[in-house]
């Protein structure tokens, strides 16, 4: 999920976690934005993977992206 600390990524990234089992890729260019995501008494919080980059000019996200199973 690119953007996932703000405000529609990190509630949308809420509600997948907690309605789902599934794994989340979160790609956000600060880590505070963050931070209540990957609170580590959350239930979730093994499931998230978190990057900090700038999706701008990182060539990182690409190899996130085909990694991902989609």
């Amino acid at each position: 999920m690119i953007g996932g600390g703000g405000f529609i990524g990190s509630h949308l990234c809420e509600k997948l976690m907690s309605e789902t089992s599934h794994k989340a890729i979160v790609v956000d260019v600060s880590s505070e934005k963050i931070k209540n995501l990957l609170d580590k008494s959350l239930p979730w919080a093994n499931r998230i993977e978190f990057h900090q980059m700038n999706i701008k000019n990182d060539s990182r996200l690409e190899t996130l992206v085909k990694a991902a199973d989609l």
